[in-house]
């Protein structure tokens, strides 16, 4: 059986890193809009879902009157990686700023697609399969893209194309 017969026929896998939809709230007292308190609630929020993982340098556009409604996108950086996120406000008033916060694009777990690539190896039989889907811990890309990975099973090696189904993360393998 060759590598590329064995895994043609895959299942659909989750394989997210992203924080999803969540809600942030910044206390305002009179003071204006504050971008580096409402980054800091992104990066808050990537580090509760990746606390494994170095999240840094969240930043915000400097939008001095937020309004309901309104989006600004949002950046965190995930292991050296940017992402970015949209954060959409939904209560303004004079003292609180409530928002909405989801990523923009998909963010999916290297080391979790190589899970997934030697699960579908292993399942076809291929036991002592072994998966390189580059050097960066996450990959962010969007929806109904695609991305490559190489398996490798002794001297043979398959380049394989995988496939962003959603923002949740959810990839396939191209057949």
């Amino acid at each position: 059986m060759t590598l590329r017969r064995a895994l043609t026929a895959a299942a659909i896998a989750p394989v997210l890193l992203a924080l999803g939809a969540c809600s942030g709230s910044v206390s305002v007292g009179g003071g204006g809009y504050d971008p580096a308190d409402v980054a800091d609630q992104v990066q808050k929020a990537q580090q509760d879902v990746t606390p494994d993982l170095d999240v840094s340098d969240a930043s915000c556009p400097d939008d001095s009157d937020p309004e309901k409604g309104a989006s600004i996108e949002c950046t965190v950086t995930i292991e050296g990686v940017e992402a970015p996120y949209t954060v959409t406000f939904t209560t303004v008033t004079d003292d609180d700023v409530k928002f909405d916060i989801a990523p923009a694009q998909a963010i999916i777990s290297t080391d979790k697609v190589v899970d997934y690539l030697l699960q579908q190896a292993t399942d076809q039989g291929l036991a002592d399969a072994e998966a390189d889907c580059g050097d960066d811990a996450v990959i962010v890309q969007d929806p109904d893209t695609t991305f490559g990975c190489t398996l490798l099973f002794g001297d043979d090696s398959q380049d394989v194309t995988l496939r962003v189904k959603d923002l949740d993360g959810t990839v396939s393998l191209e057949s």
